[in-house]
């Protein structure tokens, strides 16, 4: 043989390399972890309360996917409150803080824990001050 010849292997040698090239695997799409904040979304009624606060409904929209923004209206002790809270997850449950003016123009300062129940429903708890009295309390939201 002579040089510049190509040996007989040669043509063997290319097809196994274009074999395994093609045979390479694509890569594999991760699997989507679980969204922390989907339980928490959702718009959210208390049938009853036991507690300072009664008559509790939030609207939770996320706004990351461990942070929601929460619209609610609420009367504590005896005052018509109502605004935006902020909500962070941690875990399985949501910390969550509200501050503004009430009804009747006195500041309050609610601040609290919202957790999924394995029936759909979101225990939350809560206190704060609402006009100069001390609120606490819980209640189950439901959908």
């Amino acid at each position: 043989m002579t040089r510049g010849q190509l040996t007989p292997l040669a043509p063997i040698a290319a097809l196994l390399l274009s074999i395994c090239a093609c045979s390479e695997k694509a890569p594999s799409n991760p699997t989507p972890s679980p969204d922390p904040i989907a339980p928490f979304t959702g718009v959210w009624r208390s049938p009853s309360g036991s507690g300072a606060c009664t008559a509790i409904n939030w609207s939770v929209a996320a706004a990351t996917p461990t942070t929601a923004t929460i619209i609610y209206t609420t009367t504590c002790a005896g005052i018509p409150v109502a605004g935006t809270a902020n909500g962070t997850v941690a875990g399985t449950t949501m910390n969550w803080s509200a501050t503004g003016t009430a009804a009747n123009s006195c500041a309050y300062t609610i601040t609290g824990t919202a957790t999924p129940t394995p029936t759909m429903d979101l225990n939350v708890t809560y206190n704060g001050n609402v006009c100069g009295t001390a609120v606490s309390g819980s209640d189950t939201l439901r959908r």
